[in-house]
């Protein structure tokens, strides 16, 4: 025993604290190593503040703590030690040559916390202590590139749990510098160079660029030849590679890719050396199971989907349900279930299908993608069981997670992304409302909560805050200051070369503790009186008083069945629509014959004539109704407004019996009337802003009619007092004048961005330089100076080319409505550039002639939309004049006169285009 007073007590215990360590690593006695601690624990509580070793003994308590963690796997075991190390970090002078070293293994702890707990905290505050030991390391310090590899994971993890691209393109950056800074012959490089595969993967799958695809192979590849044979790791990077191919071979069919993909799964499974018992095999199986599951999917080969089921299956096994990464094992297990089923049939697989779903969806610390995905997994089980009342409370649940899977703190772009994943949720779960006998205002409300997310939250980002000012002025003041904390997007990455972390620090975290400090604020600002609703979705009362100017109609289009809710002032109803069909919708939009003939008589058949008939819309009115419609799913691409039988005369179509708008929900229209104008624009001299683009750099095509369209709106602005202002065609000059100006007209050319909605845009001088997109727009404020009208003369401004899109509608119409502009007017595919001047001089006459109110523009455009429908009903009577006024051919070329189109793009079929007149569509209030 050594004595209390012994002057060398410290470092005699701290030796037989090692001694019994390093007796402890070779027996792996349990007994050993909590001797150790014992001892470790003595060493530091004998030495006193100050003392120069003080760091050292509690770094090796915590190192000896992590040890038995990683034995036991006991929670009490990690929380320990975290709670040495961050004493250790905290009392470790900055300049402490050990300091990096002691933050990275902070930051691993954290991490492994993290994972079992799925508590976001800890992972926060993991990401920010690695990249302050990658930051405080030298560039020439042998352990850099773990440190960098370290702060990838964290990267990494963040990305998964958030969907931020800025996460994504670090976390590649970092992966990259630590390839890097790993030794050439370094055991590490194999594992690194497969997890920089690993993030371009994911890159690809996101953006869809070939090149990244073509990355991650190459450093895969790399993996595997880095890779030792004897190596438990060789199994998982072949894996790796082996989906990267299948990924190519999915993309540009070469078989020699899938060839590839099946010899190195073969070779994997004969080198998986990974024992049961290390907790990187589920994960492990994962991979093979999502490889055999790939192939299958195109092969059709049922002993890859066996092989998939049974690895999907061990991994489940061999995961602890407490596990957040088991959702993703189960999710793996219920999507490989799921294609046997439709193969087989089995109900066996369906019932497990739904209890894996069921798993996922209510294990809590979960991700919220994988839990959404289980739900929309349970919802289409449900559905096809017919067990209505479970689809509506599954699909309750599933709604209510929305807002966790698009936080206030996430950039435009990101919520895009992620909301992409649940298009047709909302649909499906108004229909599976509307089964089991809930009222229209239930299937209401769930549409109005699963679409139009990102309007919604950039809408509650601006909402007007004069009455809240004049009552709560304090409360005003940090509503503002925290909307506008929130309102610009992240634009400023992680950078390694930075003097200091702590300006990354600051940025990367304000907006999350922002965006819970606006949520508290808003909690507060509902306990006041008189602001119990205060950005509250609308309640029944409000959204029939949406409708006193007119019927509002959304169209619900579900796979289960098809209804119109209808708004109207006095009530909420639904109408079957009995002859809509999803499958006849998705036959005819892929065909895309949108604006045919025969398109607009199936949609009079099948669903304006029953709406507008149950309106008592039936005759040509002496006084034109308003009505606004809201189409969901795929029928966010189809004219409603056009609808009719257009091959004979009469009133049987939707232009002869009322005026139409159109709108993403109605909680859309009812912000938007809340920014309230005057009956008509003062006459302070608003001005308007016109752009004609005959030449577009990089177009081939010339639109001579553009720039006669602007100089006729010249002469009917200065009618209405209206000053204008031709400003240079560049997105500077552009944005510099749209906050001053009440209408916005754009003429020329326009390209809607298949891939990613927020990235279309119109074409300016500067476009392929500096683009002026809908994501810039999006986050422009433009409302607080009330502009009024944003009229874009050019093809397919209000269309959406990736279906994962329809139910947040992010097109350049909906951009400008979203900036602040109170109407719209666009086109849902390619326009004639002669007669875009008939139709905006028509529209402007009629605004002009009603008084630039709110009624003037959709009955300027619904005037002249009708006026060039009856020149080409009358001339139906003569072919060869009739066929002059349909758009044909290519649409890259320079077609001559009147068949311009104002697009950029080769058109989706090669047949006859719709009739010129149909794609003209009003979005506003």
């Amino acid at each position: 025993m050594i004595s209390a007073d012994h002057p060398d007590r410290i470092k005699l215990l701290n030796s037989i604290g090692l001694l019994l360590y390093l007796k402890y690593t070779e027996t792996k006695a349990m007994i050993d190593l909590q001797q150790a601690i014992r001892v470790a624990q003595e060493v530091l509580e004998a030495t006193p503040e100050g003392h120069p070793n003080k760091e050292i003994w509690s770094n090796n308590l915590g190192n000896l703590l992590s040890d038995k963690y990683s034995s036991t796997g006991e929670m009490a075991d990690l929380n320990d030690a975290i709670r040495v190390a961050r004493q250790t970090v905290h009392m470790t002078p900055k300049e402490h040559k050990e300091r990096p070293m002691w933050l990275n293994n902070f930051g691993v702890l954290l991490n492994n916390r993290y994972l079992r707990t799925g508590i976001e905290s800890d992972h926060e505050e993991a990401l920010q202590v690695s990249w302050e030991a990658v930051h405080i390391t030298p560039k020439d310090h042998p352990e850099l590139g773990g440190r960098l590899n370290n702060l990838r994971v964290q990267l990494g993890h963040r990305y998964s749990r958030r969907g931020e691209m800025p996460d994504l393109e670090e976390a590649i950056r970092v992966a990259q510098e630590c390839v890097r800074a790993t030794p050439e012959h370094h055991p590490d490089l194999g594992g690194r160079l497969e997890s920089l595969g690993i993030l371009l993967d994911s890159k690809y799958t996101r953006i869809g660029a070939l090149g990244d695809l073509e990355q991650a192979i190459q450093a895969s590849r790399g993996a595997v030849n880095n890779t030792p044979e004897a190596d438990s790791n060789l199994a998982s990077c072949l894996c790796n590679l082996g989906y990267l191919l299948t990924d190519r071979y999915s993309r540009v069919r070469q078989l020699t890719d899938l060839d590839e993909a099946i010899m190195l799964i073969r070779n994997a499974i004969a080198v998986d050396l990974t024992s049961r018992d290390n907790p990187n095999w589920p994960q492990r199986l994962q991979n093979l199971a999502a490889i055999f599951g790939k192939r299958y999917a195109n092969t059709e080969s049922m002993a890859d989907l066996e092989a998939s089921i049974r690895m999907a299956q061990e991994a489940v096994d061999a995961t602890p349900e407490n596990i957040p990464n088991r959702a993703i094992y189960l999710s793996s297990l219920g999507k490989a279930l799921s294609a046997r089923f439709l193969k087989t049939n089995a109900q066996a697989d369906l019932k497990r299908v739904i209890s894996c779903s069921k798993s996922t969806l209510y294990q809590p610390n979960s991700s919220i993608t994988s839990r959404i995905e289980a739900g929309k997994s349970l919802l289409a089980c449900y559905g096809f069981t017919s067990d209505w009342q479970l689809a509506y409370d599954t699909a309750k649940v599933v709604l209510s997670l929305i807002p966790q899977l698009t936080p206030r703190s996430l950039r435009n772009s990101d919520k895009q992304h992620l909301l992409s994943q649940i298009s047709g949720l909302a649909s499906d779960a108004a229909a599976a409302a509307l089964e089991i006998g809930k009222s229209p205002l239930v299937a209401l409300e769930f549409l109005e909560q699963g679409r139009g997310v990102l309007a919604g939250s950039l809408d509650e980002l601006q909402v007007d805050a004069l009455d809240l000012q004049e009552k709560h002025g304090e409360l005003a003041e940090r509503f503002t200051r925290l909307r506008d904390e929130l309102e610009p997007p992240i634009i400023r990455n992680i950078s390694l070369t930075e003097e200091d972390p702590q300006p990354w620090q600051a940025q990367a975290t304000r907006r999350y503790d922002a965006a819970d400090e606006f949520a508290r604020l808003i909690a507060e600002i509902r306990q006041q009186p008189g602001f119990a609703d205060f950005l509250l979705a609308p309640s029944s009362e409000d959204m029939q008083a949406a409708a006193t100017y007119g019927p509002i109609v959304i169209i619900n289009v579900s796979g289960y069945r098809c209804d119109a809710v209808i708004v109207e002032r006095q009530q909420i109803r639904s109408l079957a629509l009995q002859n809509l069909d999803t499958n006849e919708i998705e036959e005819i939009a892929r065909k895309g014959d949108l604006g045919h003939p025969d398109t607009l008589e199936w949609l009079w058949h099948t669903i304006a004539n029953p709406v507008l008939d149950a309106l008592g819309f039936r005759e040509l009115p002496s006084a034109w109704p308003h009505m606004w419609w809201i189409p969901t799913g795929l029928l966010t691409k189809f004219p409603l407004h056009a609808a009719g039988l257009f091959n004979k005369s009469g009133i049987g179509n939707t232009l002869d019996r009322v005026i139409s708008s159109y709108n993403l929900s109605v909680k859309a229209i009812i912000r938007g009337r809340q920014r309230r104008i005057p009956a008509s624009i003062p006459s302070a001299s608003p001005q308007a802003l016109l752009i004609a683009m005959r030449d577009t750099p990089g177009c081939i095509s010339q639109l001579p009619f553009a720039a006669k369209e602007v100089s006729m709106l010249h002469g009917i602005c200065r009618s209405m007092a209206i000053d204008t202002i031709e400003p240079r065609r560049y997105k500077k000059d552009i944005l510099a004048l749209l906050p001053s100006c009440k209408i916005f007209h754009f003429a020329g050319h326009a390209n809607a961005n298949r891939v990613d909605p927020s990235r279309s845009q119109l074409l300016l001088e500067d476009w392929e330089t500096d683009p002026l997109m809908v994501g810039t727009l999006m986050e422009m404020k433009l409302r607080e100076r009330l502009p009024f009208l944003a009229y874009l003369s050019a093809c397919g401004t209000g269309q959406i080319k990736d279906d994962r899109f329809v139910d947040e509608s992010i097109h350049l119409v909906s951009a400008y409505q979203l900036a602040g502009f109170r109407h719209v007017v666009g086109t849902l595919w390619e326009v004639n550039d002669e007669t875009c001047v008939d139709i905006a001089r028509m529209t402007y006459e009629g605004m002009r002639d009603k008084g630039m109110t709110d009624e003037a523009v959709c009955w300027g455009l619904h005037t002249a939309i009708r006026e060039i429908r009856n020149r080409w009903v009358s001339e139906m009577a003569h072919p060869r004049q009739a066929s002059q006024l349909m758009i044909s051919g290519s649409n890259d070329g320079d077609l001559g006169g009147a068949t311009l189109p104002r697009d950029i793009e080769a058109s989706d079929q090669d047949d006859e285009k719709p009739l010129y007149w149909v794609p003209y569509v009003h979005f506003g209030v």
